[in-house]
């Protein structure tokens, strides 16, 4: 369990801002009852939001109003109110998305408490959840990666909200990072008529075009419409490094009657330049470099040869029939495809004694990736006697098919000058691997939602079955390389306890498992065990009643085990006895204090250590993992007088330091950035200026050896134009 002893600078610093936080929520409450006194015109109904003037409830995966949502599905599968789900859970609002105006994933999570990203990597989303890889998931399904680089990314202008659960996740997913679960959920058909139009400009010659359009198409309104579509061209702070992107998803929306509802949702994306890998080296970032510091605008690449594109398309539904007030169905199905055209030269040694030349890699990837994804649901609500149950059954399916023509080559005859680099010099790398991967998961679940008077009991478990074939041959010969044909099985299980206060606290008590395959075999031709996580976690919710607000502060012991490490008996193999254990506190606020201002804040603290290793890393924290974070964001809107409609935004963002080398002796320094936004809106206008970075700190994101290390993101500045009618 959690040792309090060992955390004791985190509990006081956790128990200043939770202070804080409530302190706010309850003087909200007493100025919004001294506005109640003298006018109607703010409604603390809650949870229910307010879209074209009618007041609608407020659902697990639907739209919120403002920053504070009340529900969520990511935790349960159910629509489960926050306060009542045994583990966190972040909601990242679309109204919190469009105020910070985030353009990635990576963007989205940065308020969030425990969540780091690589910050500036425009390839793909790696993001980490309390020390561990997180996995992404879009309307609940999984979306899964190659085994190399082709990864789905989503625009966050396609999503409503994000759903942020932390924490082991197997008992509803199936084999998963310990550290938690990314689902992003996408922008549903409407009933009201919705017409927007966005454009934007910014520095690095940033320019976008997007469109939101939906409502009903009869009449009944048992059809429903949505079409979004983006389009985008961008510079970056790196040289030679550009983004493109075009993007649509049209949905449409089934409902016969008021029992049933099938919605299709489809999308296409092409990115011509999705950009690039751009590693640097220690010394001339973190560390001093004789010949100078290296600049955050220097691409260490080959401009000519380099480059990453992806085409990538979906297509799907979502349904639901409720037979009755007891018993309801859901399926979901997606397939989704994703292509990819790689070339990258990057450095890959350590720096020679004169300090300015090393030895470069160059990778060339052209991947095909298709998944298929089904989840059906099986969810009844009854009584027995006193006791409410809410039990949920489920079947699914994962299937992930991957054609992958690779080759490397590292030139060690070929130093070059990274002050002054020629690339030309270094052979072009051909194909020379053909892969084809196979992945396939069954799961089948059940889980009990209990609840008694002020209690809530949730117990989940889960069984799966996991099949990896992988392949290999020879590009040039056609003869095989390697085959590897693994089958895992698993079961996992969750069990928490809540307890609900009238006055809106909620202590809370859980303990969940994961699972994550991983292929390969020891010296003695054993396939390696799945790894295996576990945790402990404990802590409050508050949710007052008659306020707009949401409080939590969790505890949690996380552990993973079965991790490879060097087999000491035999060279070049390895062993499964590593094990990773992450302890930490985190506290978080969203709250609408008065009908002008919304406040963010979080703050977290993880010590994360190498319980078990052969690698001489024992005892030693993890590599990237920032050890604390904290951040608060607010917006002001000003209602009424001359200046109705006018709003600002403002947030700090501080990320501790971490460590860059498995012996520790790489340290990265911490680093705080400030946000910042203007908006005002005019008749059908939103005109808004958002500014991060805004003091254009230059710092280093992260090290994962001497060899790499990564510049975050300087000052971004944009200014959109919103339309709506």
């Amino acid at each position: 369990m959690f040792s309090i002893l060992a955390a004791r600078p985190a509990l006081r610093a956790s128990t200043w801002t939770l202070a804080v936080l409530a302190g706010w929520t309850v003087g909200a409450q007493a100025q919004q009852a001294a506005q109640q006194t003298g006018t109607q015109e703010i409604n603390t109904q809650f949870p229910t939001i307010d879209v074209s003037g009618q007041r609608v409830e407020e659902t697990a995966d639907g739209p919120v109003s403002g920053y504070v949502a009340t529900r969520s599905r990511a935790g349960s599968k159910t629509d489960t109110a926050l306060i009542d789900n045994p583990q966190s859970v972040t909601v990242i609002t679309r109204a919190q998305m469009d105020a910070q105006n985030v353009q990635t994933l990576d963007q989205a999570v940065r308020y969030v408490p425990s969540t780091s990203s690589q910050d500036n990597d425009l390839r793909f989303d790696q993001l980490s959840i309390r020390g561990f890889a997180a996995d992404s998931y879009l309307d609940g399904m999984k979306l899964n990666r190659t085994t190399w680089f082709a990864n789905p990314r989503i625009d966050p202008y396609f999503l409503e909200r994000i759903d942020v659960l932390r924490g082991p996740a197997s008992v509803l997913y199936g084999q998963a990072s310990p550290g938690g679960v990314v689902d992003m959920v996408t922008k549903r058909p409407t009933e009201d008529p919705l017409h927007s139009i966005t454009v934007g400009i910014g520095n690095d010659q940033r320019r976008q075009l997007g469109f939101d359009f939906g409502g009903p198409l009869d009449q009944d309104g048992k059809w429903l419409y949505r079409v979004t579509g983006l389009a985008r061209d961008s510079n970056t702070q790196t040289d030679h490094i550009g983004e493109e992107r075009l993007a649509i998803a049209p949905a449409l929306t089934w409902r016969p009657d008021a029992d049933t509802s099938l919605t299709l949702l489809t999308s296409f994306q092409r990115d011509p330049q999705g950009g690039l890998f751009n590693p640097l080296p220690a010394y001339g970032t973190v560390r001093w470099n004789p010949n100078g510091r290296i600049s955050p605008h220097d691409y260490l690449g080959d401009p000519d040869r380099d480059h990453f594109s992806r085409n990538q398309y979906s297509a799907g539904y979502l349904f639901e029939h409720r037979f009755n007030e007891h018993l309801k169905v859901r399926q979901n199905l997606r397939y989704l495809h994703d292509d990819i055209d790689y070339y990258q030269t990057s450095v890959s040694s350590l720096l020679n004694p004169d300090y300015r030349t090393a030895y470069m890699w160059a990778n060339v990837n052209k991947e095909h990736m298709g998944q298929f994804t089904l989840d059906n649901q099986v969810q009844a609500d009854f009584s027995t006697g006193p006791v409410r149950h809410t039990v949920l059954a489920g079947l699914d399916y994962q299937y992930l098919r991957s054609n992958i023509h690779r080759g490397g080559a590292y030139f060690a005859n070929y130093p070059i000058d990274i002050y002054n680099p020629d690339f030309s010099v270094l052979p072009t790398v051909p194909v020379t691997l053909d892969q084809t991967t196979r992945l396939t998961q069954l799961g089948t679940y059940l889980q009990e939602q209990a609840r008694l008077d002020r209690w809530l009991l949730t117990l989940g478990g889960r069984f799966d079955w996991a099949h990896t074939d992988d392949r290999q041959d020879n590009a040039i010969t056609g003869l095989p390389s390697s085959r590897t044909d693994q089958r895992d099985h698993a079961f996992t299980w969750r069990a928490g306890l809540n307890y609900k206060f009238d006055n809106g606290v909620a202590p809370y008590a859980s303990y969940s498992t994961s699972f994550q395959p991983q292929t390969g075999t020891d010296y003695a031709g054993n396939a390696f065990k799945p790894t295996e996580g576990k945790q402990y976690e404990v802590g409050i919710k508050y949710q007052p009643n008659d306020v707009r607000s949401y409080v939590t502060l969790a505890l949690f012991d996380l552990r993973q085990s079965n991790v490879l490490t060097a087999d000491p008996a035999h060279t070049n193999y390895s062993v499964q006895s590593g094990e990773v254990r992450s302890r930490g506190v985190e506290v978080e606020g969203h709250a609408e204090l008065t009908r002008n201002f919304s406040l963010l804040a979080s703050y977290s603290y993880l010590h994360q250590t190498v319980l078990k290793s052969n690698n001489g890393d024992q005892g030693n924290h993890p590599v990237s993992q920032p050890v604390q974070m904290a951040s608060v964001w607010g917006d002001y809107t000003i209602h009424g007088g001359p200046l109705d409609k006018l709003g600002f935004g403002a947030g700090v963002r501080y990320v501790g330091k971490s460590y860059g080398s498995a012996d520790n002796t790489l340290v990265v320094p911490s680093h705080t950035l400030v946000d910042a936004a203007v908006h005002y809106d005019i008749d059908r206008w939103r005109l808004a200026l958002n500014a991060s970075n805004l003091f254009n700190k230059t710092y280093v994101s992260y090290c994962s050896s001497y060899l790499f290390c990564y510049y975050g993101a300087q000052r971004t500045v944009m200014a959109t134009a919103t339309y709506t009618w």
